[in-house]
């Protein structure tokens, strides 16, 4: 293993830094298939990828290091890949932070680099840069680049508030001038958050910038908390978590080209006084945000289409509180992850982790189904959930799933959030699932694949998903037969609700 040097960008004390600059091809890199290479994929969060296989294999490998370091990966936080590597943060026996990469056929760790320490439990993910051949990580009042190949530090920038959730947006299409964008944290400091725009790129001249340099800040008009940012064809898009008074958040977009600090091109709150704690999408020239509401039930937050180009309401539909960014499909539909597990040793929050189908109408929008709503047994017949009745437990508040086209048919890769022991929300899934969207979640056939110990928000590159779980960092092939299931792992799925007692085959 080719173990990176000493973390140099400590908390808050760190200086921008870059190393020689490398002969990089201008524009794009031309990826044969795309890399997972952000949160949700992309810079727009709306990848889909198309494979040939939909089931679940037993993972390849699990790994957490070597003999020389050995990581517990943070929940809820995504992983990235490329072509070789797959990249995650973890901690290590002293709880220092850092960024990993592993072998993807072999699950070897290849080089790991020490970060800056998170506030409040982050679970922000890394992106990758493939035009500078670095891997991007946000981490307290710190973000940073990383060489792929190496894991030496290139550069790191300090910010003046930390950074707790958001994920950096990488572009990859403005030819020597790209840009990472990030929020900042201030959701209950009494300040409003900020969207910094970071130079990627060797200074030239027409790109007067260091990499790593700020080139802009602008300040937005409430906290900020999560609010990864979207990108599309030289436009920046981002939410806020409120209006810096509990009011409702608002969605803003920016030219992500300018090299002074710009005038947002227009800004549209929420129509309910909710706040959005996740990152926007964008599609087809529409932007889609959900909120998260701290009160009510399963559906007392919700979810809104913008167009992209004037910030004109579309609609807006109740839906499950969350901090996951929605995922769209091609066929004007939506889905929504969201909820808060719990345990007999927790309070109830109000909602119950679940996924959601949204029928986009044009004007309008309906939820389809809830997983939750649908599958709730009411065993007291009380009108509501309560502590033991059984549902389908499946996606939640921070764990963004895949959609994904397999041989024609939309499949969902999500995963089943474990119960916490304690009021602590920041678990791992525990087990990952394939779900077939044309199905209604109480049809037998709706859960068509699943393996435990894996599922924390995955990625998806080369017909192979990885994910993290308190097992380590898993790789699972996309495969066309059904392994066999140990009759253990059978009749648990079955208790779960995952699968019907007709689905019980005993292992040959």
């Amino acid at each position: 293993m080719n173990k990176a040097a000493p973390i140099l960008c400590a908390l808050l004390t760190c200086t921008i830094s870059s190393a020689q600059p490398i002969a990089f091809p201008k524009g794009p890199v031309l990826i044969e298939q795309p890399w997972w290479s952000q949160l949700g994929g992309s810079s727009s969060h709306s990848s889909i990828p198309f494979t040939q296989a939909e089931l679940l294999d037993d993972p390849s490998w699990t790994s957490i290091g070597d003999e020389s370091i050995e990581l517990s990966f943070v929940p809820q936080a995504g992983v990235v890949a490329d072509e070789v590597h797959v990249y995650a943060i973890g901690l290590d026996q002293s709880f220092a932070r850092h960024l990993a990469a592993f072998d993807q056929e072999s699950g070897d760790l290849i080089w790991s680099s020490e970060i800056s320490f998170a506030i409040l439990d982050s679970w922000s993910s890394p992106s990758i840069d493939p035009n500078n051949h670095s891997v991007i990580v946000a981490s307290g009042f710190t973000i940073a680049a990383y060489d792929r190949f190496t894991g030496d530090e290139l550069w790191c920038t300090p910010t003046s508030l930390p950074i707790v959730n958001a994920s950096p947006c990488v572009t990859d299409d403005l030819d020597g001038t790209n840009r990472v964008f990030i929020t900042d944290y201030s959701f209950g400091a009494g300040s409003t958050g900020s969207l910094i725009c970071i130079n990627l790129n060797p200074s030239t001249p027409t790109n007067p910038y260091e990499p790593g340099e700020v080139v802009w800040t602008a300040s937005l008009p409430g906290d900020c908390s999560g609010n990864t940012p979207a990108y599309h064809e030289g436009i920046v898009y981002v939410a806020t978590a409120d209006n810096g008074s509990g009011g409702a958040g608002h969605i803003l977009a920016f030219d992500a080209t300018s090299t002074t600090t710009p005038s947002p091109i227009w800004d549209t709150p929420n129509p309910e006084p909710l706040g959005f704690f996740g990152g926007v999408t964008y599609h087809n020239g529409s932007i889609y945000a959900s909120s998260y509401n701290f009160q009510g039930g399963q559906r007392s937050a919700n979810t809104i289409k913008l167009n992209a180009s004037t910030g004109a309401l579309q609609w807006t539909v109740p839906t499950v509180r969350t901090n996951a960014t929605p995922i769209i499909l091609d066929n004007n539909r939506i889905i929504v992850s969201g909820g808060v597990p719990t345990s007999p040793s927790t309070i109830f929050t109000g909602s119950l982790p679940a996924i959601e189908l949204i029928q986009d109408l044009g004007n309008s929008a309906s939820v389809l189904w809830d997983t939750f709503e649908a599958t709730h047994q009411d065993l007291n017949k009380s009108g509501s959930w309560d502590q033991g009745e059984p549902y389908l437990s499946i996606g939640g508040w921070g764990h963004h799933p895949i959609a994904m086209i397999a041989s024609g048919n939309p499949r969902l890769i999500a995963g089943t959030m474990s119960p916490p022991t304690a009021f602590d929300p920041f678990t791992h899934a525990e087990s990952l699932h394939t779900i077939d969207l044309s199905k209604h979640p109480t049809d037998p056939a709706f859960i068509i694949s699943t393996q435990s110990f894996t599922g924390t928000s995955p990625a998806l590159f080369n017909s192979r998903v990885f994910s993290t779980s308190n097992q380590g960092l898993s790789a699972l092939n996309l495969i066309n037969t059904p392994p066999p299931q140990p009759l253990a792992q059978q009749l648990r799925a079955i208790i779960d609700g995952r699968k019907p007692v007709s689905s019980l085959k005993p292992t040959p």
